[in-house]
């Protein structure tokens, strides 16, 4: 099993944050057929062989995602994906 860990500091509102981590979100759910639940600060999310969370802090975003055995050879293209999407979100 693989995992994608990211950790990202920020300087927007609490507001922005959580909008950018809903849009981040939904993006992961259609592109990767996944549900997704809010629990406090915390995004909760997870397919057939994969699941994680997405949290926000007062100035830092954590990702974390597990992959399983299928979904282990996109680890890379996954990451990158999501890397791309923050520099555009949080500048």
């Amino acid at each position: 099993m693989a995992s994608v860990h990211i950790k990202r500091s920020h300087q927007l509102e609490h507001d922005r944050v959580h909008q950018e981590v809903e849009q981040l979100a939904d993006k992961l759910a259609s592109e990767l057929s996944a549900s997704y639940s809010w629990k406090g600060e915390r995004l909760e999310f997870k397919r057939s062989g994969a699941n994680g969370f997405i949290e926000i802090g007062d100035h830092e975003l954590e990702i974390e995602i597990k992959l399983g055995m299928l979904l282990t050879p996109l680890k890379s293209t996954i990451e990158t994906k999501i890397n791309d999407y923050l520099d555009k979100a949080l500048g």
